[in-house]
């Protein structure tokens, strides 16, 4: 039977009429197809309680489109749009946010609406234009109750060739309100910065890392794909010296003013290679240990970066958190094959009712 608001063609939650053990133990039974060769170091996946496996979502990226009935916002099958005006799995003040824009948003003329991105209180509207577009629906009282569904920050990014990539360096424009928002953490993010999806449920894949990481003041950690700073943020307060590494220019402006006293490099980790090489030899000519940390996307850690930890960097240990078992399982394979050993394999459900699951790898070097 599908949950309240669940529409039936649509196909993101394919878990959604499944028991919480059932979902659980189909997520174990995949990574333990995908990382057999470690099978004695998997351990049962992590989950939130049953109670937050649902309206879980305050950060999404819907597709929007315009026809005589007006606006409708969804999810794409093939060609056709499958709208989700009450999923389950959003919070409830999202919700709410659509249910107000189809009200008051003019025709696809005046505003040519492609996307809705929302990322916790940072709302953004991607329209395919370079040209500005009517904002004048947007009035006193819709922004009254866009406020109190907990919008602090509302966009417009002009992108006339929004497709796959949703952000171009292209026009933004801060309709109202604040240009960054507070996290659970206490940490400064934007409207288009990366962010888990069940901060608590992070927090503690964290704390698994930080202990193994020996996070202490003797110490230093690089953290590659470093995001704003969440883990980095981490490691700092508990004493170590950090550097991190990031591609998005967003990230890296919420990351420098969150951890200002780490070392932050901007670019393609595989192009910062040798400044990471530098930092590296530097702290171990000031008597550190060297530990790594990354959280990639579902690529992986790049070749030229694994190249570098194998033949140069040598880190003694290396929490590795993926999204992808499939990459995860090509970079344990190079990691194993030259000097490396796998201690732990933490699986978290960060993606309830999906047949997502993200894994924390634990390495260490066997000398």
């Amino acid at each position: 039977m599908l949950p309240t608001g669940c529409v039936l063609e649509c196909k993101g939650c394919k878990h959604r009429e499944w028991t919480m053990e059932e979902s659980l133990n189909q997520k174990y039974n995949f990574l333990s197809a995908k990382l057999s060769a470690w099978i004695d170091a998997l351990e049962p996946v992590v989950s939130a309680p049953e109670a937050q496996r649902w309206e879980y979502r305050c950060k999404t990226n819907l597709n929007a489109r315009w026809d005589e009935k007006g606006w409708h916002f969804g999810m794409m099958s093939r060609d056709e749009l499958i709208e989700i005006p009450d999923c389950p799995l959003h919070k409830t003040d999202v919700n709410n946010i659509l249910r107000l824009l189809r009200k008051c948003l003019p025709k696809a003329q005046e505003i040519p609406l492609a996307y809705y991105v929302q990322s916790s209180a940072q709302v953004v509207l991607i329209v395919k234009s370079k040209d500005r577009v009517n904002t004048s629906w947007l009035n006193d009282e819709v922004i009254i109750e866009l406020k109190r569904y907990g919008v602090e920050g509302f966009w417009l990014h002009y992108n006339p060739s929004a497709g796959r990539r949703l952000f171009e360096k292209t026009k933004w424009e801060l309709l109202f309100g604040k240009k960054r928002s507070i996290d659970i953490n206490g940490l400064l993010y934007g409207p288009g910065a990366f962010q888990q999806l069940i901060p608590s449920l992070y927090n503690q894949s964290l704390d698994v890392a930080s202990n193994f990481l020996n996070n202490t003041k003797d110490n230093s950690i690089i953290d590659l794909y470093c995001g704003t700073g969440t883990s980095m943020s981490r490691w700092i307060r508990n004493g170590s010296n950090v550097m991190g590494v990031e591609v998005g220019a967003e990230s890296i402006e919420c990351a420098k003013l969150n951890v200002p006293t780490a070392t932050i490099f901007r670019g393609a980790c595989r192009q910062r290679v040798p400044q990471i090489n530098g930092w590296v030899t530097q702290q171990r000519d000031m008597g550190s240990e060297v530990y790594l940390y990354a959280n990639p996307p579902r690529t992986g850690i790049e070749q030229e970066v694994l190249d570098w930890i194998i033949k140069e960097g040598k880190p003694q240990k290396i929490a590795y958190l993926s999204c992808s078992a499939g990459t995860l399982s090509k970079n344990l394979i190079v990691l194993t094959n030259n000097g490396y050993r796998v201690n732990r394999l933490v699986p978290y459900d960060f993606f309830p009712q999906t047949i997502h699951v993200e894994c924390l790898a634990l390495l260490e070097r066997d000398e």
